[in-house]
């Protein structure tokens, strides 16, 4: 399922095309018959909006699970997102077949093709389904222990994950300035963690070395996920949107286990929203619009564009964690080094024409 971050959508909607009349459908309604005025206005609004869901989701949850008041299950969350998500996806689904001349019929016919008869090809979703429901979980458990701004960019070290499953798994290979800023960027998560370890010390439920594992764990799950689906959908003919419901066959029933096994007796005794404010349904949305809105940015802004919004986002970040007191976060130089850094590496990452080059002739 895509995560809060959806990068996983990134990896394999630009290598996936669709027969399927729903999905032309979509395609049309997106493509470059748009009057150019407005093709433009897609391009930095969706932008825009990808800044927001990056930084957002962090400064949210970090928010949500420093207010007082009793806590929200972080984990009826997840699957209260995965859940919105599979809907949200059904209906473009429906939407497209609609436009398309399919009807509900052809999107039910859809459904059994892809999930039924390509059942096997489905199974196979279950490895990064378990990957995404796990790292959805962790990225709770990163912000409860540590800063909105260090969680962020302890998760950045993604790249560097996805870029050695590339290596070992795809066969890739990387330019030297790309291993330059793999460096760069393990040297500034490096100074953030030591330095939001220090922040996470002076609070007595935090504990900076659980908050830095949850999200380098986290990370490391958001690559080798990534680069599984780019395996498995190289030559692949189904849509993100279908690639969600069938995702969802297998996150939805791992989440309920988890949520089963660690709040079923506190679900008991006060209700399965117990804890729920505003905020916390704000999470959930983010959540859920994270995947809709990196499908719109891949098709209007391309990746240069969107490597320049994960680094408006970090700064985003440690900005409103600034000035926003009740966020408990104080800035130190080497923290702010250490940010710098890691932005600098993705800058470096983003410049060659292609991020990983393919393998030799």
């Amino acid at each position: 399922m895509c995560s809060d971050t959806s990068e996983e959508c990134e990896e394999s909607d630009a290598l996936v095309k669709t027969k399927d009349p729903g999905r032309q459908s979509l395609e049309v309604m997106s493509s470059g018959q748009q009057p150019a005025e407005h093709a433009a206005w897609l391009k930095w609004a969706s932008l825009g909006l990808l800044v927001f869901q990056n930084s957002g989701i962090f400064l949210m949850m970090r928010y949500t699970r420093s207010v007082d008041g009793p806590l929200y299950m972080t984990t009826v969350t997840v699957w209260l997102s995965e859940f919105f998500k599979a809907v949200v996806c059904s209906l473009i689904l429906v939407v497209g077949h609609l436009r398309g001349g399919g009807g509900c019929g052809g999107f039910a016919a859809q459904v059994y093709e892809e999930i039924w008869v390509q059942r096997w090809e489905t199974l196979r979703l279950g490895v990064p389904a378990v990957c995404y429901t796990i790292q959805n979980n962790l990225l709770f458990l990163a912000v409860t222990h540590m800063s909105a701004a260090g969680s962020q960019v302890l998760y950045q070290s993604k790249t560097l994950s996805t870029a050695l499953f590339s290596v070992t798994l795809l066969g890739k290979r990387f330019k030297a300035m790309q291993w330059v800023s793999f460096l760069l960027l393990a040297v500034g998560v490096a100074l953030v963690q030591n330095q939001d370890s220090k922040w996470a010390s002076g609070k007595a439920s935090a504990s900076p070395v659980i908050g830095a594992v949850a999200s380098i764990v986290a990370a490391g799950l958001s690559g080798f996920a990534g680069v599984y689906l780019e395996l498995m959908f190289t030559r692949g003919s189904t849509s993100i949107w279908m690639r969600n419901v069938q995702l969802t066959l297998f996150t939805l029933p791992l989440q309920t286990l988890t949520v089963y096994q660690s709040d079923h007796a506190h679900i008991a005794r006060h209700g399965l929203l117990h804890g729920f404010y505003a905020s916390t349904w704000a999470v959930v949305g983010i959540q859920v619009a994270g995947g809709l809105i990196v499908a719109v940015v891949i098709k209007y802004a391309g990746n240069i564009l969107k490597t320049f919004a994960a680094v408006l986002a970090i700064l985003v970040t440690c900005l409103v964690s600034y000035l926003l007191p009740q966020l408990g976060f104080v800035a130190t130089p080497l923290f702010g080094l250490g940010v710098t850094i890691v932005i600098l590496s993705i800058v470096l990452y983003s410049r060659p024409p292609n991020v990983a080059c393919c393998d030799d002739d």
